[in-house]
């Protein structure tokens, strides 16, 4: 994915009756996702190694290993792996349906080139908008 991150889709909505996807993401150190918001899916996030930071609605929040946290539908939220390592995160979409915008934007492997204004558009059509 862009910036450097492994994304791997763990289920999908087809496995999950539309119901919701899970993904298991990798941020190495020093990636930040700018503001955003997701128009068709509420963001459940579980920090399972390493330390974040995050932004929801213009609150600020810390995130370190064990924590959760929920993205309501429409609100806008930036995120930050905060710490010196790659970490890892669980991401719940509900309802599912972003998976395709993760197939678009990424790559099969972590030395293709990533084409950015490929990735963007990809997210405008899943129902990402930037802030």
């Amino acid at each position: 994915m862009p910036g450097g991150v492994r994304t791997e889709i763990h289920l999908t909505a087809e496995e999950t009756g539309g119901v919701f996807c899970l993904l298991v993401d990798q941020p190495p150190a020093g990636w930040a996702l700018p503001t955003h918001r997701h128009h068709n899916e509420a963001e459940t996030i579980h920090i399972i190694a390493g330390d974040f930071e995050m932004e929801i609605d213009g609150i600020g929040v810390r995130l370190s290993a064990g924590e959760t946290i929920h993205v309501p539908r429409g609100v806008p939220h930036s995120g930050a792996n905060s710490g010196q390592q790659t970490g890892r995160r669980v991401v719940l979409f509900s309802p599912a349906g972003i998976e395709p915008f993760f197939l678009e934007a990424g790559a099969p492997t972590p030395d293709s080139e990533i084409d950015f204004a490929a990735a963007l558009a990809a997210a405008s059509r899943h129902g990402w908008e930037f802030i």
